[in-house]
């Protein structure tokens, strides 16, 4: 039975919203560009719930005591005032309107959900494991099935005259970037169930708790995952060394290596059933010609990466907006996220990006419960990103939404910030008004005829391929 505190959980119903927007999307296969424009509907009202629970009624601190650092105020404010002028004075104005007011919802809502954490973070825990096997099922079963039947995996391709497989992402990255995510889900669960808080259905929790890695790992394996393959070996290496060192989690974090090791060696065995093991014969092969000296027209990194980096010379402080292609480019942004930022938001938004991304690290690694997802997750997606676009994409934005707040729930609260700092160190209800800034940003790029619309727009394409561009927004 599901308690009265449980129920009123906001992070609860979120993932089941963001469940069931997944279901209904993965039936809307018949146009690509239509079912992107709702799997962003699907992100942006759960998110859009949330902020309305934020205005229920709240105690006199809401209003006065500071959430957060002022350093991760200074970040959020600052970020969005490089990005909207490098928009204003860039090509895209309006569209890059809508970006800004992206930032102000996803990044001030966070400290908002904090809260909610610490509350109903061993609820949210479970509820998070049987979200991640739900999806990952989903996902990992349609490819199977794609795959048996010959059929290109995420992909809208006829079958028969009146019907198209179903699939839940536009492609294999944005999979990627989901099963990258969701993977460390298992370990506030492991330690639950090593714990002993868990008392009834154990052998049902500990199947949810080995089948996360599995899935995980299948899904990035059988998908040729490379960058996700390569974040998730140097996270592995970092539990390693946590499970090494003498702690009161050290039984857990060996527990945790041995699963995931243990779900990467299943996945292995069964792509070599399915492929002939493709994958881990040519990880290193792939890997090489990426970097390898290629033609300037080519569609590598190892092009694209310099060339984004001359382009942003040409507005080297704040950027052109967000998200801005250069005219000859053949691919929507460059893969890296240190690239992105510097060419769609300069020097300015970048130093301040850096600020805010200060509010995610733990002041002690050593966590407990959710916290304990803070070490792996933080370090695959530092390194997924420096070969990939996780934060403009749907999926990963919604899902970054509920992980982030997590990681940092339990730690100590920093000391009281002086001077300009203490400007920054924003009550609840300062956080509640920027992510309500962000909205009517949104709004407004929507109606007006040059902002973001209800489709791509024309203004963020690949002009060589004369192709749209999926980020988001555009």
């Amino acid at each position: 039975m599901i308690g009265h505190a449980e129920l009123r959980n906001p992070l609860r119903w979120y993932l089941a919203a963001l469940l069931l927007g997944a279901v209904v999307c993965l039936f809307d296969g018949h146009f690509f560009i239509l079912k992107y424009r709702n799997q962003r509907w699907a992100e942006l009202l759960p998110a859009l719930g949330l902020l309305a629970w934020c205005y229920r009624s709240q105690p006199l601190a809401f209003f006065s005591q500071p959430l957060l650092s002022g350093w991760y105020g200074l970040g959020l404010t600052g970020l969005a005032l490089a990005a909207l002028i490098g928009g204003a004075v860039g090509p895209i104005a309006w569209i890059s309107l809508a970006f800004v007011g992206l930032i102000l919802l996803q990044f001030a809502l966070l400290p908002l959900l904090q809260p909610a954490w610490r509350t109903y973070g061993a609820d949210t825990t479970r509820v998070l494991a049987l979200f991640t096997v739900a999806l990952l099922g989903i996902d990992v079963g349609v490819w199977l099935v794609d795959h048996l039947l010959e059929i290109t995996p995420y992909a809208a391709v006829p079958l028969g005259r009146n019907g198209r497989v179903p699939y839940l992402f536009l492609n294999p990255r944005f999979a990627n970037q989901v099963a990258l995510l969701l993977l460390w889900s298992f370990l506030p669960l492991l330690q639950q169930l090593q714990d002993g808080v868990i008392h009834r259905w154990r052998g049902f929790w500990w199947g949810i708790c080995a089948a996360i890695p599995l899935l995980a790992m299948a899904q990035i394996v059988w998908t040729s995952g490379d960058g996700a393959f390569l974040a998730v070996g140097v996270a592995a290496v970092g539990l390693m060394w946590m499970a090494l060192r003498p702690s009161p989690q050290q039984p857990l974090y060996r527990m945790a290596v041995l699963l995931l090791l243990g779900g990467t060696l299943v996945a292995a065995l069964l792509a070599q059933v399915l492929d002939g093991g493709q994958f881990l014969g040519e990880v290193v092969e792939r890997n090489l010609e990426q970097v390898a000296p290629a033609a300037a027209g080519g569609d590598r990194r190892i092009v694209h990466w310099p060339a984004y980096l001359q382009a942003w010379l040409q507005s080297p402080l704040v950027g052109v907006g967000i998200p801005a292609v250069p005219a000859p480019f053949r691919i929507c942004s460059p893969h890296n996220i240190w690239l992105s930022l510097l060419y769609w938001s300069g020097l300015l938004g970048t130093a301040f990006g850096l600020l805010l991304s200060a509010g995610f690290v733990p002041r002690r690694w050593r966590g407990s419960g959710v916290q304990l997802m803070a070490l792996p997750l933080l370090a695959s997606l530092f390194v997924y990103q420096l070969v990939d676009d996780i934060w403009i994409r749907p999926q990963a934005l919604a899902l970054l939404l509920v992980l982030l707040p997590a990681l940092t729930a339990e730690s100590p609260q920093a000391k009281p910030a002086g001077g300009i700092l203490k400007t920054f160190a924003f009550p609840g209800s300062t956080y509640r008004l920027l992510a309500l800034v962000g909205v009517l940003l949104i709004v407004v790029s929507v109606v007006v005829p040059e902002g973001v619309g209800w489709g791509p727009s024309p203004l963020v394409r690949m002009a060589q391929r004369n192709a749209i561009c999926l980020l988001f927004f555009s």
